[in-house]
């Protein structure tokens, strides 16, 4: 009886050392050595984080020198649905999953992503713009975002354009460089000059 039990403890061990040694695989893969080929870039990331990685590109992204991808993700699904930012670091050609942002209004389709660098910092940064996605005849709205993977932060701007009212900007209370605060005024003014600095954000679908 003694040795059934043993044996039993031994193969439970074993059971939840393979679930724990799966689940790290699926955060650590080691990737083909040509990410600057974006087919296989996206393939590799798309090991790692599961699902359809809609945008794929290496860059530097915080003060660590190692190889770094930034990458979105598209989530639709019946009661959810929106974009997230993931940071993924090549260590000894393992491919590592890290920062993600959490989930943020917009979509993929027809939009403006790519990484940006201001003078003040000294790594990159990825810009987001939904462009005219969300627009139509009678107005609609424009999201905007600037990931900081170094500081794990996101800062957002809303343009908000409805019929016989002001064309309203909405820009996150944790925008505290003025690099990035002009960026996002002066990028809606091209398309928007008369626009409006709102303090408090406006949600179209209340």
């Amino acid at each position: 009886m003694k040795i059934k039990i043993y044996i039993a403890a031994i193969l439970l061990g074993i059971i939840f050392y393979s679930c724990g040694d799966s689940e790290e695989k699926n955060n650590q893969l080691a990737p083909a050595s040509n990410l600057d080929n974006p087919e296989v870039l996206k393939e590799e990331v798309n090991k790692i984080l599961g699902e359809n990685a809609q945008v794929t590109f290496t860059g530097s992204f915080d003060s660590d020198p190692v190889t770094e991808v930034a990458a979105g993700i598209e989530i639709t699904s019946k009661n959810v649905w929106g974009i997230k930012f993931n940071l993924l670091k090549k260590n000894n050609n393992i491919l590592t999953k890290g920062f993600q942002t959490n989930l943020l209004e917009g979509s993929f389709k027809d939009c403006l992503v790519n990484k940006i660098k201001f003078p003040s910092f000294n790594y990159e940064l990825v810009y987001y713009n939904s462009r005219d996605y969300y627009m139509g005849s009678g107005g609609g709205e424009v999201f905007s975002y600037i990931i900081d993977f170094n500081k794990k932060e996101t800062f957002y701007a809303h343009l908000i354009a409805e019929p016989e009212r002001p064309i309203y900007l909405y820009l996150s209370n944790n925008i505290d460089n003025s690099e990035i605060k002009n960026f996002f005024i002066s990028n809606f003014k091209r398309d928007y000059s008369s626009l409006t600095l709102i303090s408090e954000d406006i949600n179209l679908e209340d």
